[in-house]
């Protein structure tokens, strides 16, 4: 083989790899997006989630808080009826 073969076999094997990834680049973006429409719904549930969690706590001490308090304005023992 001449060195003009190689090199047009080359040029025609890097244009057919150019081509296959331009063929293919529709479908990669469309990947990309659905995976950063994935990964924003999870930063979303986990926000979500932390607030919920947050919530909770606030809540869980308060009910505490006012218990001891309820509790400290009874002798701290609870009535007996």
């Amino acid at each position: 083989m001449d060195q003009a073969t190689i090199v047009s076999y080359a040029v025609g094997y890097i244009a057919v790899a150019i081509a296959v990834f331009l063929m293919f680049l529709p479908a990669l973006a469309i990947l990309g997006l659905l995976l950063l429409g994935a990964g924003a719904v999870q930063v979303i549930v986990l926000l979500i989630n932390a607030i919920a969690v947050g919530l909770y706590k606030a809540v869980l001490r308060m009910y505490h808080y006012l218990l001891d308090r309820w509790q400290s304005g009874h002798g701290g023992r609870l009535a007996a009826h």
